[in-house]
């Protein structure tokens, strides 16, 4: 597991998954969702403080290849990526 930090020093945790996919999660008061231009997929996901995840960016473990919302407590985000 590897974690990342907010601006406000909040813990995202990620979580290799295998096959390419991570879980990525963290405490955060809302979140921003964008879709890409067909309004097929989504493009990305910003939680309070950040970081901001896009697809076609590199955080470290991957490029981020499409996002993938998943059900979470409230103040709590989760989300599942798959990168290439």
């Amino acid at each position: 597991m590897v974690e990342m930090t907010s601006r406000y020093g909040e813990t995202r945790k990620v979580t290799n998954n295998g096959h390419n996919l991570f879980t990525i999660e963290g405490k955060s008061h809302y979140w921003r969702v964008g879709m890409n231009d067909e309004n097929t997929e989504i493009a990305y996901f910003d939680p309070t403080g950040g970081p901001f995840f896009c697809v076609g960016s590199d955080y470290g473990f991957g490029i981020l290849k499409s996002i993938m919302v998943e059900d979470g407590k409230e103040g709590h985000f989760k989300i599942r990526v798959e990168v290439e």
